[in-house]
């Protein structure tokens, strides 16, 4: 009896643990080297289970591309390394843009 009592309270208590500790998700930018709880008012991307796509906040729209002016593309000329063009102002650049870096963080994907 005293054996059933103690795996009920414990049983309980994981629950008002579970229920305390909750799980949220965070956003981070890796150009920046910043972390944040709140989402960011810029599109970010989302690794999720049917691969990576682009969230863009300000529209509530979901895209497999970057939603702005920003592109990814390969150099030829350079053994396929990455860089980056925007379609607004024909700018190029090595340096991956700070309004592509955001990224969703999942607390499942910490577990």
């Amino acid at each position: 009896m005293a054996y059933s009592f103690r795996v009920v309270i414990c049983a309980a208590v994981l629950l008002i643990l579970a229920s305390v500790v909750e799980a949220r998700d965070h956003w981070q930018n890796d150009v920046l080297g910043t972390s944040q709880w709140e989402e960011p008012n810029e599109p970010y991307r989302h690794d999720g289970e049917d691969g990576k796509y682009w969230f863009d906040p300000t529209k509530g729209e979901s895209s497999w591309e970057f939603p702005g002016p920003w592109t990814a593309a390969k150099s030829k000329e350079h053994q396929g390394r990455a860089y980056y063009h925007n379609k607004e102002t024909g700018e190029s650049t090595w340096d991956m843009p700070a309004v592509m870096g955001w990224r969703r963080i999942s607390s499942s994907e910490e577990l």
